[in-house]
């Protein structure tokens, strides 16, 4: 069964400084995907293992502050 070897989201969720994002990425070197919302970004583990790092873009930070200024 191809599910066996994936994690369920609670069992692979981290939690990563800003710092650790910028190592992770390489200093979001390779964008690999843009959203209207957010851009995702290539990254790769200390273990090796390949994620996409997922950063919102300064458009929909600033909809959220006015969203809850509201």
């Amino acid at each position: 069964n191809a599910n066996t070897h994936t994690l369920s989201a609670l069992e692979s969720s981290c939690i990563f400084t800003y710092g650790d994002i910028v190592t992770i990425t390489n200093n979001f070197e390779r964008r690999i995907g843009k959203g209207g919302s957010a851009d995702v970004f290539y990254g790769k583990l200390i273990d090796g293992r390949e994620v996409a790092v997922k950063s919102l873009t300064r458009t929909s930070v600033q909809r959220s502050k006015e969203f809850a200024a509201e």
